[in-house]
């Protein structure tokens, strides 16, 4: 008699656990594939930023070559708060020595530093204190530098720009 009375207790226990395992599937498992579809549209975003960033300024690491401007001191546009602000800022031009313009590039580079200098410099001198010091308008100023080069020296052989140093005042 006990025997049987464990039995239908466990079947009992057995068919509440199946109605509780219905019920978890039915109401859990809508929002959990509302979740998964979420994370899975961030990680397609996600692995699109990656893929376009990837693409650019990619240049083998033997095929890297660089032209360092001094650094020089440049002034701000006027802000309006009475004071006269500078940078002093040092630039570096990254190169690509695989390109056909390389070395013609590097000769006009060299014998004409003050005036890729003074491209960087016109550049520069559009931005007021505030505006240079944020680190976004740096990169905005970097791609205004290297887009008005590549323009002026009808080049893509220079790919980067960067600021070897940069000090504002």
């Amino acid at each position: 008699m006990k025997k049987n009375l464990i039995t239908v207790i466990i079947l009992a226990l057995c068919v509440v656990n199946l109605v509780l395992n219905i019920m978890l599937v039915f109401v859990c498992m809508p929002s959990a594939k509302k979740t998964n579809n979420l994370i899975t549209e961030i990680a397609s975003v996600l692995n699109l930023e990656l893929e376009s960033n990837a693409g650019q300024n990619t240049v083998a690491l033997e095929h890297i070559a660089t032209f360092d401007l001094e650094k020089q001191v440049v002034n701000l546009k006027d802000d309006g708060s009475g004071k006269n602000h500078f940078v002093q800022v040092g630039i570096t031009l990254e190169l690509d020595n695989s390109t056909e313009d390389y070395t013609q590039l590097s000769t006009v580079l060299t014998n004409s530093s003050g005036a890729v200098f003074d491209t960087c410099r016109d550049v520069i001198q559009g931005y007021t204190m505030a505006e240079i010091s944020d680190q976004k308008t740096q990169e905005k100023v970097k791609k205004q530098i290297l887009e008005n080069l590549q323009k002026k020296y009808q080049t893509r052989c220079i790919y980067n720009v960067s600021f070897s140093s940069f000090t504002t005042q």
